[in-house]
């Protein structure tokens, strides 16, 4: 059974996330059930994957992106990896797992975005919110993968989402 995320900010002015279980239209009241599965603390740099928000210490997993237009990151936590766009002009992330090479397609038309292995195998779907205050979106994740690569395609989601937003941002738009 393929499992399904929905991804919402933390607050109005907080850059943090919170993950539930289900695809949920509205977030729930804080300490209401359910509770979030992840918390992502997300800074200029980084990301944070963690249990919940009092783990901040212990993450999971943390990328950090580098260079000037922050074009790569390292993923280090109980596994290491590696990510990278795929084109000075490109939203589109590889990130590579256990010597598998995983790839965002970010579509230009829509709102959704497809992470694929390397034998062309739609692991995971991301679908945008529109027009939601705190909503961001929601990922189905193909049922069989480890714990560990289900935790990099929650982590480099949010960074496929960060790098959309900031695109969007200096075309001027939302």
């Amino acid at each position: 059974m393929d499992t399904t995320l929905t991804y919402f900010r933390k607050s109005a002015f907080s850059r943090d996330a919170l993950v539930y279980s289900g695809d949920l239209d509205s977030q729930p009241a804080e300490g209401s059930l359910p509770f979030p599965i992840y918390y992502l603390d997300i800074g200029t740099r980084h990301i944070n994957l963690c249990r919940n928000a009092t783990q901040v210490t212990s993450p999971l997993l943390t990328g950090k992106q580098h260079g000037i237009l922050g074009r790569t990151a390292t993923i280090r936590g109980d596994i290491i990896s590696s990510a990278h766009r795929n084109g000075v002009l490109s939203n589109a992330w590889t990130f590579v797992y256990m010597a598998e090479e995983f790839k965002w397609s970010i579509s230009r038309w829509s709102n959704r975005w497809t992470l694929v292995d390397g034998r062309g195998n739609n692991i995971a779907l991301f679908e945008r919110a529109s027009f939601r205050a705190s909503k961001i979106g929601t990922l189905n994740i193909s049922a069989g993968l480890s714990e560990h690569l289900v935790w990099l395609v929650v982590l480099t989601c949010e960074l496929v989402h960060r790098t959309v937003k900031a695109s969007e941002r200096a075309a001027g738009g939302s």
